[in-house]
C-alpha cells in the first residue's frame, strides 16, 4: 500500500457534513415558512430542499467510502461490502463519443471482478451486469477518467443495483 495523504479525504467528509448541517437549517426555515403559508410554490421549494439534502447525504456517503478506501487500500477507488450493502467508486477510461454498448463493455471490464468479489463476500450473486450498479459523477478525474459511483444492496440471495434508472438518465441527459 502506498502512502497517501488522508487530509484531503478527511476535509471532503467534513465539508459534506457541514453542507448537510447547512441544508438542514435552511430546510427547517423553509418548513416554518410553509407552515405560515402552505401554497404550492412553498411546497415545491420544500421538495427541492429535500432533494438537495438527499444529494448532500449521497456526497457524504461517497466521501466516507473514499476515506475508508484510502485508509485501507491507498486509493479512493474500490468497493466496500458491509451490512448487506456494496458501495464505492471506480475510475474508467471511456473515450468521448463512445457508443453505449462500448461504454457498458468498458465499465463491465473494469468493475465485474471486483463487484463479483464483493457480492461473494456478502454471500450473494449479482442480479445484473456491473454497469447497472453505477452512476456517473460529473466531470473527470485528474487523469481524464470517468468516475462512477457504485452502489448495490442485498435482497434475499441477490445483490441488486441501488441506482435508479431515473438517476442514471438525469446524469447522462
Amino acid at each position: 500500500m502506498s502512502t497517501i495523504d488522508l487530509s484531503q479525504y478527511e476535509a471532503e467528509v467534513a465539508a459534506a457534513e457541514a453542507e448537510i448541517t447547512r441544508i438542514r437549517e435552511a430546510n427547517a426555515e423553509l418548513a416554518e415558512a410553509y407552515r405560515g403559508d402552505p401554497g404550492e410554490d412553498a411546497r415545491e421549494i420544500l421538495r427541492r430542499g429535500a432533494a438537495s439534502l438527499a444529494a448532500a447525504r449521497d456526497r457524504l456517503e461517497a466521501a466516507r467510502v473514499a476515506l475508508t478506501l484510502a485508509r485501507t487500500t491507498g486509493s479512493p477507488h474500490g468497493l466496500l461490502a458491509r451490512e448487506g450493502v456494496v458501495s464505492g467508486s471506480v475510475a474508467v477510461a471511456i473515450p468521448a463519443g463512445s457508443p453505449s454498448g462500448e461504454r457498458a463493455r468498458l465499465i463491465d471490464a473494469a468493475l465485474s471482478a471486483e463487484l463479483t468479489s464483493a457480492a461473494r463476500e456478502l454471500g450473494v450473486v449479482l442480479a445484473a451486469p456491473a454497469e447497472r450498479y453505477t452512476r456517473e459523477r460529473p466531470g473527470r478525474d485528474a487523469e481524464g477518467r470517468t468516475v462512477l459511483d457504485v452502489s448495490g444492496h442485498v435482497e434475499g440471495d441477490v445483490l441488486m443495483p441501488a441506482v435508479s434508472r431515473g438517476a442514471k438518465s438525469a446524469r447522462r441527459g
